[in-house]
């Protein structure tokens, strides 16, 4: 153990919180090392002087402190002991015991009062002279007049109407029909954003193809999640086939989500195929027509980096083909067979080799 790990461990050691292996590190850290032993000696100096011995209360004690409690409350003024009670019932008030009785106690008074019996619920009453129940032959039975709620009445009423305008003003019975699709169509909504809802989680699966047919079929019924189901089918068009099947969805989206968000990205995404594709114009003209809309800024500064990089590449073209050696003329097939006889050398003849002789 270090000096730096001895002074992490110090307090944990005085206090004896450490495990036996710690422990005796950090004694054994003490034995060689004179400043981490001062410390450990000033430290347990401190504590020994710092430790108070436990004195047993005298008895009676307690009763005293009530007593003197309850003498220094008589002393209190009546403004000030009312607020003390006052305080003690709001305290017992608080209590979650206390508001679940009083819960209780209002759910069983609604409940009689949602249930108590109402009056005429018979279809018939019994009536007698002297207006006390009697016999059947002595009584009169007075039948109750059959009771229709007022809305329904007053919906019969409307309906009854409303088919008499009808009928007066010759209106065909596709009104009838088309007030039943108006009332459709919330439902038409919901499966339709659940559709789309689903082919969105199948895009984000990347399970591609199943996820451009679900987004077709939103798209194709025009409702209002159509043209984010196209964006999302010419992206996943993209995904399986590469750009060259996606421009023409991408161009196809834009057209007819023109000046929606939806179609704006459209045309953001054709442009960015046609660059990659090395079609610049095309990626030009698309470019341009994000002008003077939420894609302006960025429009422009694509627009900038395709010049630049145009400009570069048509640079390094023209570079490539100024360092380029130029060839010499290659001779007709028939001239490089014409060559002077004369230019050509004879074979060398071997040359023997003469003898030195002795005479």
């Amino acid at each position: 153990m270090d000096c730096e790990k001895f002074d992490r461990v110090v307090l944990d050691l005085l206090y004896q919180e450490l495990d036996e292996l710690t422990t005796a590190s950090a004694k054994r850290h003490t034995e060689h090392c004179t400043r981490c032993r001062g410390i450990w000696s000033e430290l347990r100096a401190t504590r020994e002087v710092g430790a108070l011995p436990l004195v047993d209360p005298p008895e009676g004690l307690e009763l005293k402190i009530l007593e003197a409690e309850r003498q220094a409350r008589k002393g209190l003024p009546a403004r000030q002991r009312v607020g003390r009670v006052i305080s003690l019932l709001a305290g017992y008030a608080m209590r979650p015991q206390l508001a679940m009785a009083a819960l209780l106690l209002l759910l069983i008074g609604s409940s009689l009062v949602i249930l108590r019996g109402r009056p005429g619920e018979r279809d018939s009453v019994m009536v007698t002279e002297q207006g006390l129940p009697g016999s059947e032959a002595e009584s009169l039975t007075v039948p109750l007049p059959e009771r229709t709620p007022l809305a329904v009445d007053a919906k019969r009423e409307e309906d009854s109407e409303t088919r008499a305008e009808a009928k007066a003003k010759g209106a065909p019975a596709a009104a009838s029909a088309a007030a039943a699709s108006a009332a459709e169509e919330p439902e038409a909504d919901k499966d339709e954003d659940a559709e789309y809802a689903a082919g969105v989680a199948l895009y984000d699966q990347g399970r591609y193809v199943e996820a451009r047919r679900a987004l077709d079929s939103v798209a194709t019924r025009g409702g209002a999640r159509a043209a984010e189901a196209a964006l999302y089918a010419a992206r996943a068009t993209q995904q399986t086939q590469g750009c060259a099947a996606a421009v023409i969805q991408f161009e196809q989206v834009s057209a007819r989500f023109r000046n929606t968000r939806s179609g704006l990205e459209a045309n953001w995404q054709a442009a960015d195929c046609y660059k990659t594709m090395g079609e610049t114009e095309q990626a030009r003209r698309s470019y341009e027509a994000l002008f003077s809309t939420e894609y302006d800024e960025r429009a422009r500064n694509a627009l900038a980096r395709l010049d630049d990089e145009s400009s570069a590449t048509a640079t390094a073209a023209r570079r490539a083909k100024a360092a380029a050696p130029v060839a010499a003329p290659a001779a007709p097939a028939g001239e490089a067979s014409k060559v002077p006889a004369a230019s050509k050398s004879p074979p060398a003849k071997a040359m023997k080799p003469q003898r030195d002789s002795a005479f």
